[in-house]
């Protein structure tokens, strides 16, 4: 029985309006995508194939499921562009990934997502006697390997300073669940419930991480969430039998749910962080000017009762094809009230702990003219910056998802470095002064797009089936600079005011250019389930970036990968 007479039936035996059916027919995806996104690579370009079969005793059940592995290697010269620590970088890793899924007659489905050795680096690595232990204490005996992954730890030097940590090696997780939810389609609509995708496709805030999608580098874990979800059609209700619409890609789905974002302690409710959430998708594969329209709006609002956080969360995108012209717009803008950063802070500058203004915004436009065997494609993305990290200034620096990458090298490494080691200085600090809460680990900002704007225009050429060449010249502003709020507010003693104290991560000015980055790829497919990938990228360092020297040497990144996935 499929999907829309399970529908039917249903509703017939329930005594529930039957145009209200029409609901179950758009939820299997809740928002599913019904076309690539404009600024995403279609890959894979059609969803996984579900595989009937009969039980013992009649039961219909289906399957649904995919298997991937990827192995990348890395090179940067150098990763700190001013100082001779960690010139060269270079390592190789891995990652397998299993999606399935199991349902009874398109009603009821169990889904799960989980990553094998994830960012698993290459070999045997780690110290004897420290974890990750290594499997001999002599490189030269090692039999086996083991389960590592690159962290930010403690070198030498004073703990509270950023220079005194780099790269080295922490245990990894061999298993990741990233996803555990099941789906019961209801004659009024869809109910999800579990450990879920935070979103559908990539956001500027939020990114699911399936399948290859990234225009350069790669995606990771994604964004995910435990959340009781809602979606329905609801206005298919109102219309005659004839006019409804039972297209799970076409027409209007609205989203509604709980989230149950922190659980710290089991017998204290003070410390829960709840968010609730609406979701409006509208969908139209044709329409009059166009096709492929997609508009999206949403709202949230994030609480908690320990830090007097209140925070809204409102954004949405439009996507649309004219002719050969494929544009779109995202966005999102976060306002509110938290005092959960200044209590931390406040140990360190004496200022006092107040309910601090949220007001976040990003954003991303993309237009792409294509052609068979070349495209010409123009992004623009801003993330707002933050230029006074003092407790009496508003909360405003903006983060890109981790996983929706803008270039390879300026934001997914070098920013990704510095911001990682201040971060870990500012962790330890904060232990050693016993700060309420440690929301330092945030500063670090995980190859995040941030605190910028930036131009990137992008060229793809495909000479022959299964290969094409993409490059790119990406140009990033920081108009309010970047500034290291840890070191920042340490130096702020005696006469100094908020802009002379301020410094980057690099230690010098916070500068008003991140720099100039050149981004290459080139992809060979084969039987359909292989990719290998090369990349390259150079990055002309600008002002943020420099030391207090005003030192910063050009780097370059080459990365080399290769996927097979069924």
């Amino acid at each position: 029985m499929r999907l829309k007479q399970f529908c039917r039936v249903f509703l017939l035996r329930f005594g529930v309006t039957k145009t209200l059916g029409a609901a179950c027919l758009a939820l299997w995806s809740s928002v599913a995508r019904a076309a690539p996104e404009p600024w995403s690579d279609a890959d894979p370009a059609e969803p996984a194939k579900r595989y009937a079969f009969e039980g013992k005793v009649g039961e219909k059940f289906g399957v649904t499921a995919g298997v991937e592995h990827r192995a990348q290697a890395t090179s940067i010269t150098p990763l700190t562009l001013s100082s001779n620590v960690d010139s060269k970088a270079f390592w190789i890793e891995h990652r397998g990934r299993v999606d399935a899924a199991l349902d009874y007659d398109e009603a009821i489905r169990l889904t799960t997502s989980i990553d094998i050795l994830d960012s698993v680096l290459w070999g045997d690595n780690g110290t004897l006697g420290k974890a990750p232990e290594a499997d001999s204490g002599a490189n030269v005996n090692a039999r086996n390997v083991n389960v590592s992954r690159i962290c930010t730890v403690y070198g030498s030097g004073p703990e509270y300073d950023a220079s005194s940590y780099r790269y080295g090696l922490c245990p990894a997780d061999p298993l990741y669940v990233r996803r555990l939810y099941a789906d019961v389609v209801t004659p009024i609509g869809l109910f999800r419930i579990g450990r879920q995708p935070t979103t559908v496709g990539s956001t500027v805030a939020l990114n699911d991480a399936d399948g290859r999608t990234n225009r350069f580098g790669v995606a990771y874990r994604g964004n995910q969430v435990d959340r009781i979800l809602f979606a329905t059609k609801p206005l298919e209700a109102f219309k005659p039998k004839d006019k409804q619409n039972l297209s799970e890609h076409e027409g209007l789905i609205v989203a509604t749910g709980y989230d149950h974002v922190v659980n710290d302690s089991v017998v204290s409710h003070s410390d829960n962080v709840h968010q609730w959430f609406t979701a409006l998708l509208f969908m139209a594969p044709k329409y009059r000017f166009g096709r492929d329209l997609e508009a999206r709006l949403f709202h949230s609002y994030r609480w908690d009762a320990k830090n007097s956080s209140s925070i809204h969360a409102l954004g949405g995108r439009l996507t649309s094809r004219v002719g050969n012209f494929y544009a779109g717009f995202d966005t999102a803008l976060f306002f509110g009230t938290t005092r959960e950063v200044s209590a931390a802070y406040a140990v360190i500058s004496n200022d006092p702990v107040v309910d601090q203004r949220v007001l976040e915004f990003g954003a991303r436009a993309v237009v792409r003219y294509d052609q068979p065997a070349w495209s010409l494609y123009l992004e623009g993305d801003y993330a707002s910056g933050e230029s006074d990290p003092s407790n009496r200034a508003p909360l405003t620096q903006f983060r890109f998802s981790e996983d929706t990458n803008v270039g390879l090298l300026m934001f997914k490494q070098v920013l990704a470095y510095q911001t990682a080691r201040a971060a870990a200085a500012g962790v330890a600090l904060l232990k050693n002064l016993q700060a309420p809460t440690i929301p330092i680990e945030a500063i670090a900002s995980r190859g995040s797009f941030t605190g910028a704007a930036a131009l990137f225009p992008q060229i793809d050429v495909r000479p022959i089936d299964n290969l094409f060449l993409r490059g790119g010249v990406l140009f990033a502003r920081a108009p309010q600079g970047v500034v290291d709020p840890i070191q920042s507010q340490q130096r702020k003693k005696g006469s100094l005011t908020v802009q002379e104290a301020n410094v980057n991560f690099a230690g010098g000015a916070p500068g008003s250019y991140y720099g100039t980055e050149i981004d290459l790829r080139a992809q060979y497919r084969f039987k359909k389930h292989f990719i290998a990938d090369l990349e390259g990228a150079v990055l002309f360092p600008g002002g943020s970036l420099e030391d207090e020297n005003g030192r910063a040497v050009r780097s370059v990144l080459v990365q080399g990968r290769t996927t097979v996935f069924f």
